[in-house]
């Protein structure tokens, strides 16, 4: 499914670019799709943003303005980016109650960049525009005198003021001469298009993670067992734990991830992702053909001098056809996953502890003996057991599925 995202830069006084706007799109057009509400468009645009195309291949070392409404505020998925790198952009639609302004504080208090979007010389609410950093003055909506009232009484706040909807050279050298700091339009920049391609999911899958989530006491090896399921599940999962800068250590298993994350944080992230996929169900060969890996290999660990590494290749497994799924090369794809040196490697096609077992499998599947018998024999795995291995994980991925659909629909 092909995923799109635009981005519009933000400039300084002398045409730098300091960051970048990140904006909603569905389609080829660049356009904004007004039937969908502001809380859905910025959970998609979240999960593309981290998920599918990954933060830093959108905007480099730029920062990012990034749209929350009260809905997404209150929620506190904002607490789960990068505060050096997100720039919360509160909307002007937003009208502030007890719990808002609570959770604002806190995200002052945690140190995070806020600003105001299409500042008017009527807001009302004095109680957000004291809260935030940046104030984004709309050039449509407000007339020349009402941009300069507004210049002096900002900068007076001690506020950083950007232009927004700068759409010709003397509006930008108008609003450089009264003060602005920032500056953001067509004059400089339409927003560009990017597009990607997203993982395919399982609705299903989602449903099961949030219940096991739900429990009192969710079970790690349960949300391991259901995660691992799903590629995309398993390459999001990988990715969200990379994200903000959290890592210590490298990631050898599914349940090493959850561990790292949290259940609150996994929690908030996945009633994000809902919101984009769970309407859909989408399957396909190459995603059945990396559950039948992850279980051979698991299989193939177990009965080998590889015991020690049941995890690491059953995950190897899970992410075996990861490029072909997303439509890129395996060293793209791996850039954005925490996994160790030494699984990248592996899935690289070079030679590391666990290539005799990928070998292994992958020569099975072309039915090349010659390589099986050699790959069995570097492992200690007993080549007669290998045929029984493969069936059963074929029947195990078959009734997985079947299980889904029965379920879903």
């Amino acid at each position: 499914m092909d995923i799109y995202i635009a981005r519009q830069p933000i400039f300084d006084n002398k045409y730098n670019v300091i960051a970048y706007e990140l904006l909603y799109r569905d389609g080829d057009g660049n356009f904004f799709n007004g039937n969908v509400s502001d809380n859905v468009a910025t959970s998609i645009l979240l999960v593309n943003s981290y998920f599918n195309f990954g933060i830093n291949n959108l905007v480099g070392e730029s920062k990012v303005f990034i749209n929350f409404d009260s809905h997404l505020i209150k929620s506190d998925i904002a607490e789960l980016l990068n505060k050096d790198k997100v720039v919360i952009e509160i909307l002007e639609t937003v009208e502030p109650d007890k719990k808002l302004l609570r959770k604002i504080k806190r995200l002052n208090e945690l140190g995070y960049t806020l600003a105001i979007d299409d500042y008017t010389t009527d807001y009302k609410y004095n109680e957000i525009t004291k809260s935030c950093d940046i104030v984004k003055v709309d050039f449509m909506e407000n007339t020349k005198g009402g941009i300069e009232s507004l210049v002096k009484q900002l900068k007076k706040s001690g506020k950083l003021i950007l232009a927004e909807k700068v759409e010709t050279k003397e509006e930008f050298e108008w609003a450089k001469s009264i003060g602005f700091d920032y500056y953001q339009g067509f004059y400089f920049s339409r927003p560009s298009l990017q597009k990607g391609k997203a993982l395919s999911e399982s609705a299903l899958q989602y449903v099961r993670v949030m219940n096991e989530l739900n429990t009192p006491e969710p079970s790690f090896r349960i949300l391991s067992d259901i995660i691992g399921l799903d590629l995309s599940l398993t390459y999001k999962l990988l990715k969200l734990v990379n994200s903000n800068g959290r890592l210590l250590n490298e990631i050898t298993s599914i349940q090493q991830a959850i561990a790292i994350l949290g259940v609150n944080e996994l929690t908030r992230w996945l009633s994000l992702a809902m919101v984009q996929d769970m309407c859909k169900q989408e399957t396909s060969e190459a995603v059945k053909c990396a559950m039948i890996r992850s279980n051979l290999l698991k299989e193939i660990a177990i009965h080998s001098d590889l015991k020690e590494y049941v995890e690491e290749l059953s995950l190897l497994g899970t992410l075996s056809i990861v490029d072909t799924v997303l439509e890129t090369n395996m060293d793209e794809a791996l850039k954005p996953i925490p996994i160790s040196k030494e699984m990248k490697k592996t899935l690289l096609g070079q030679q590391t502890i666990y290539s005799d077992a990928m070998a292994l499998c992958f020569a099975y599947e072309r039915g090349v003996f010659d390589d099986i018998r050699k790959s069995a024999s570097n492992i200690n795995y007993n080549i007669k057991l290998l045929s029984s291995h493969y069936l059963a994980s074929v029947k195990w991925a078959d009734k997985m599925f079947e299980e889904l659909k029965n379920d879903f629909y």
